[in-house]
């Protein structure tokens, strides 16, 4: 291979959760009725919601939950494949019928527009496990833009979920791609320093749930509200490469 399909490409990467999507609280409910399906708890709200999700991986947040509920690790391993296989049947039965699910504004015309560039390659960089990410990016209609990426089962951090999703596309394309050739897209804080270790260029959004403020205190390259503005956005991705944040 002589990493001719690589060369003067773009890889975006997006966060799914408060960046792609708002699945109306369904993870949060899934994990929620998993841990009391798979260990008979009569209510594990009260440890489910001392759990921030945000940035977070799915298997931090099985350990988190597991922590507050006095779970010991070991039965968590023990019982992670039904405790993973129950969350994703809660999933897709919460995803199936709550109205609070949504496409969040601006995501499918960047997707479409991304979609029409040659050199633009679109992936994911999320937390969630890569069966969860599908079933939300289904429930909304965003299923057809991405093929691949990084996910919450590949790596123990958003760090290493990012190196797996460009070595992925590095494989389909045929050679190696610069740090400086992929953009993260993400709204948490954890988004932005996974960019900032892999040297990727990060564009950081407000649509998910943490503060603006905190936000822009991690310097991203770039920051918007939301992705409406497709053609600001296109500008920072194939523009400058030095755009600062706004």
């Amino acid at each position: 291979m002589d990493g001719a399909g690589s060369r003067g490409a773009v890889l975006v990467l997006f966060d799914v959760d408060g960046t792609l999507l708002d699945a109306g609280g369904s993870g949060r409910w899934a994990m929620t009725r998993a841990f009391e399906e798979v260990f008979g708890i009569a209510d594990a709200e009260p440890f489910s919601r001392m759990v921030r999700f945000e940035g977070m991986t799915d298997p931090t947040i099985f350990r988190a939950i597991a922590a507050n509920a006095s779970i010991p690790e070991t039965l968590l391993e023990e019982k992670s494949a039904r405790i993973e296989q129950s969350f994703l049947g809660h999933l897709e039965e919460r995803l199936s019928t709550t109205s609070q699910k949504r496409a969040l504004p601006g995501v499918v015309d960047l997707l479409d527009r991304l979609n029409g560039v040659n050199l633009a390659h679109v992936g994911l960089l999320t937390g969630n496990i890569e069966r969860g990410a599908r079933l939300k990016l289904a429930a909304v209609g965003l299923s057809r833009y991405f093929e691949m990426g990084g996910f919450g089962d590949d790596a123990p951090d958003r760090a290493g979920i990012g190196q797996v999703a460009r070595k992925r596309f590095e494989g389909t394309l045929g050679g190696a791609m610069g740090p400086s050739q992929v953009v993260a897209v993400g709204d948490s804080v954890e988004d932005i320093i996974a960019a900032r270790a892999n040297s990727y260029r990060s564009l950081a959004v407000g649509t998910g749930w943490s503060g603006h403020d905190a936000l822009k205190a991690q310097s991203p390259d770039l920051f918007l509200e939301d992705l409406a503005d497709f053609g600001l956005v296109m500008q920072f991705i194939f523009g400058s490469r030095s755009t600062t944040s706004g």
